[in-house]
Order: structure tokens, then C-alpha cells, then sequence
């Protein structure tokens, strides 16, 4: 059998079928996939900023977001991130984030496995603080937002993600299975329509997956058919992810939350931790300064601490700093065969 040289097989299978490629850094970040592009998009020359690249790939390059987190090449769970150059002094780079059923605002997952990426690979140059810590403000769709990266000999490197101002937005009741449930909607970058487990008698626990990805796909049925409203604008909201969490002990909780059609965050969720955070305040449970340990469903952990709370609106809005690890698990040269009718991908099922 012929000895595996994968840069010249690849090499040689490229020079037969021209066509576009793209290379990312593959990371996992407690569990959750993040692909890093680093190579490969073809940004039109006016494009520069993240509000319009963003536009771009929706609507004139959507095969770069089905090629590289679709099936057969990706899945449910997986992410991407493409890096942009900075274009003003408030921030060192630029990120769009491009999930399976969308390109969302922010990812707390997704912006810790970036945060390593540019830190191991030198993707931005800058300096490192004393202690050997890196910090970098990235501007995301939802804001800006900042990451201190510190790895040290033998240790796995950890990111401080200083999230987008989260908050509770309103609360309601409805039927879920055969309950009366309180639904919350908490904003944490992204929006989650989020309910306590204890309510429905769920255990958040590996067994339960069938009933959680039922539970959520009824909930999301229900705001599919009636999108609710920012209470103050009016205006609709996307809210397209359901978060369940269960009280482990005052400073703790198990966080699910499951997007589109059913697909089960293995990490506790960056922007979902986010927003819990927010409501648990907004209820009095934690106060400010406070810093609550989310685990998911695999039992991979996050830490969040309340921030810069502010309590002059309806409901308190706070500053959440968001702390996990990520790894780099691949580099991947991702290709597309032409004579391959499902080149671009296919979308869940």
C-alpha cells in the first residue's frame, strides 16, 4: 500500500479538480466544534467590515457556510468563524459566525475557540501582558467584545471572554407537554427562550436527550408560529434556540440548550450562559460579582461572573466575563469535488 503523504496526495487531487478551497483550524471549545477559515474567501475588494462581509456570505456566498458546517463535512453542532482584519482603533479583528441554520450575532463558544486560535498561531500580532496573558477585542455582529487568553507550560490555555450586555427581556406562561411553564427570554448576545427543567420533572442528563430535543422542538414550534416582540420597540425577535438549566447548588447549574431542528450544545453555551446569568439575576438569585458555574450536558464547564450590572431599567442588564478553554483538534484543507452533486453540503434533518 502506497505511504500516506497527505500534502502531496492532496497536492496531486488538487492539480486534476481546480476549484475553490478553504483552510481552517479545527478547535473544540468544551466539547462544541469551531472551524477557524484562514484561507480560501474571496472577499470582494469593497468589503471590509464586518456588517458587510456578513451580508455577503448570506446573500451572494452561502455554499462557504453550507460547505463547511453542513453534512457530509459537518453537522448539527458544528461552527465556523471567518477572521477579518480590524477597521478602526476599537478593536484588533473582526468575526462573522456562521452556524448551520444561520450567521448569528455572537457565539461565546465559538469566540473562545478563536481567541486560541489567534493566540497559538499568531493570527494578530500584539503584545503579551506580564504573566503571559494576550488580550484582544474583537468586534462581533451583537458588539464588541474582549478575550485575555493565558496559557502557561503544561497547562491548558484559558479565555476570559468579556461578553455583550445581557439581560433579561420578558417572561410568559404556556403549556409544555402536559405543564404549565414559566418561559423566559434572556438575551446573552443571541436570544434564548429558556425554561427551568425542574418545572417539567426533566433531568438534564444524558438518558433524557430524546425528551429535551422534544420538549424544545414543541417550545420552538410555538415561537415559530408566534415570534414574539422586544416589549419596549415592538420589534420581532429571532429567537431560535431553547435553553433548559436545572439549580445544582446556589453557585451552580446544568445548562441544555438545543438549536434547530434538535441538535443538543454539548458545551454549557457561551451566549446561553449569558443570558442565564442575567435572568438569575434579574430574579434576585445572584447579585453582582457573583460568578456561576454552567456544566452541559457532557459535564464540560464554564464559568460566568456578573459584571457591571446596571438596575435602572425594567431589568438589571449586566456585563457577563465568560471563562473556558478551547483546543485546536485538526487543519483541515476543506475541497469540493465537481463532480460531486452534493458538493455544497446538505442541510439537517
Amino acid at each position: 500500500m502506497r505511504r500516506a503523504d497527505l500534502a502531496t496526495m492532496g497536492a496531486e487531487w488538487l492539480s486534476a479538480r481546480p476549484g475553490a478551497v478553504l483552510d481552517v483550524i479545527d478547535t473544540h471549545t468544551a466539547g462544541n466544534p469551531t472551524r477557524i477559515i484562514v484561507g480560501g474567501i474571496p472577499l470582494p475588494e469593497e468589503i471590509h467590515d464586518v456588517a458587510g462581509a456578513r451580508a455577503w456570505l448570506r446573500e451572494s456566498a452561502g455554499w462557504v457556510r453550507s460547505r463547511l458546517v453542513h453534512e457530509p463535512r459537518g453537522g448539527g453542532l458544528t461552527c465556523a468563524v471567518l477572521p477579518l482584519p480590524s477597521t478602526g482603533p476599537d478593536h484588533d479583528l473582526g468575526a462573522v459566525i456562521l452556524e448551520p441554520g444561520s450567521y448569528p450575532p455572537m457565539c461565546g463558544h465559538c469566540m473562545i475557540g478563536l481567541a486560541v486560535a489567534v493566540d497559538e498561531f499568531g493570527l494578530v500580532p500584539g503584545s503579551v501582558a506580564a504573566g503571559g496573558r494576550r488580550d484582544i477585542t474583537i468586534r462581533t455582529p451583537a458588539g464588541l467584545v474582549r478575550a485575555g487568553i493565558r496559557r502557561g507550560q503544561g497547562v491548558a490555555g484559558t479565555v476570559e471572554l468579556t461578553n455583550v450586555a445581557s439581560s433579561l427581556t420578558h417572561s410568559w406562561t404556556q403549556v409544555l407537554g402536559e405543564r404549565r411553564v414559566r418561559v423566559d427570554l434572556s438575551y446573552g448576545g443571541d436570544y434564548y427562550a429558556t425554561v427551568d427543567a425542574a418545572e417539567l420533572g426533566l433531568p438534564l442528563q444524558r438518558r433524557s436527550a430524546l425528551d429535551i430535543v422534544t420538549y424544545a422542538r414543541e417550545l420552538a414550534a410555538t415561537l415559530a408560529e408566534s415570534p414574539p416582540r422586544d416589549p419596549r420597540t415592538g420589534e420581532l425577535l429571532d429567537v431560535y434556540q431553547v435553553m433548559f438549566y436545572e439549580r445544582l447548588d446556589a453557585l451552580s447549574c446544568r445548562v441544555v440548550v438545543v438549536a434547530p431542528p434538535g441538535e443538543i450544545d454539548r458545551s454549557p453555551c457561551g451566549t446561553g450562559s449569558s443570558a442565564l446569568l442575567a435572568l438569575l439575576l434579574s430574579r434576585g438569585e445572584l447579585g453582582a460579582g457573583d460568578t456561576l458555574t454552567t456544566r452541559s450536558i457532557i459535564d464540560s464547564r464554564f464559568t460566568v461572573r456578573a459584571s457591571d450590572v446596571d438596575q435602572t431599567g425594567d431589568h438589571p442588564t449586566v456585563t457577563p466575563v465568560l471563562t473556558g478553554s478551547a483546543h485546536v483538534t485538526g487543519f483541515s484543507r476543506i475541497v469540493a469535488d465537481p463532480l460531486d452533486v452534493l458538493a455544497d453540503g446538505f442541510e439537517l434533518i
